[in-house]
């Protein structure tokens, strides 16, 4: 007989199985370490450039995984009917129509969708234009500000007028909470499309 934890839920009388809870921290374990993982990988670029650069990476790999999941899981039929798809020259070949094609499906949501496609194409913007943009600048601020993963943006400090060594701290400061509301926002988004299953209804 499969053993049950002896204390009772608060409030009610249902005990819980030994195995449910097993289970439940064990996913949550591994939902943290994959978030820590793209924390780091994100984290890890410090340009506005690099930054956008290992996001697109994260989420073509992000997208690929579902694609996958879509398809037949045996192996034959992944070497065979599948991979030849995603090659650069198949009808998937290109990130863009992979992700039209999750999003088609039902897999992720509208705002998902939109998110992926504008980090995409400031992506493909700054490989046109090869200014050094920092993470205030409005270049960068304005498309990000469209970004419906970022729940609310740092709110710009209202510099000191003479002090310029005060000016410029408040400055770095302000680069710094606006780099990391990026970084954490991202990896939310990243993570919450990296393990999604296939043919469940968006946000679940």
């Amino acid at each position: 007989m499969q053993r049950l934890f002896t204390a009772r839920q608060q409030g009610h009388g249902d005990t819980v199985p030994i195995s449910v809870t097993t289970d439940t921290q064990a996913t949550m374990e591994e939902k943290q370490a994959f978030e820590n993982q793209v924390l780091e990988r994100l984290n890890a670029g410090r340009s506005v450039r690099s930054f956008l650069i290992a996001a697109v990476d994260l989420l073509s790999e992000a997208v690929n995984g579902l694609v996958l999941q879509v398809f037949r899981k045996d192996d034959y039929a992944v070497k065979y009917a599948v991979e030849p798809l995603l090659l650069g020259d198949g009808p998937l070949g290109e990130l863009s129509v992979r992700l039209k094609l999750i999003y088609g499906l039902g897999i992720i949501s509208r705002g998902e969708y939109e998110d992926c496609e504008l980090l995409m194409a400031l992506r493909e913007e700054l490989n046109h234009d090869h200014s050094d943009y920092r993470f205030v600048d409005d270049e960068i601020l304005g498309p990000f500000g469209e970004l419906h993963c970022v729940a609310a943006w740092p709110q710009a400090p209202a510099l000191s007028g003479d002090d310029e060594m005060l000016r410029a701290m408040q400055q770095q400061r302000y680069q710094q909470v606006v780099r990391s509301t990026m970084v954490l926002s991202l990896t939310e988004l990243i993570s919450r499309i990296s393990l999604k299953q296939t043919f469940k209804k968006p946000g679940s």
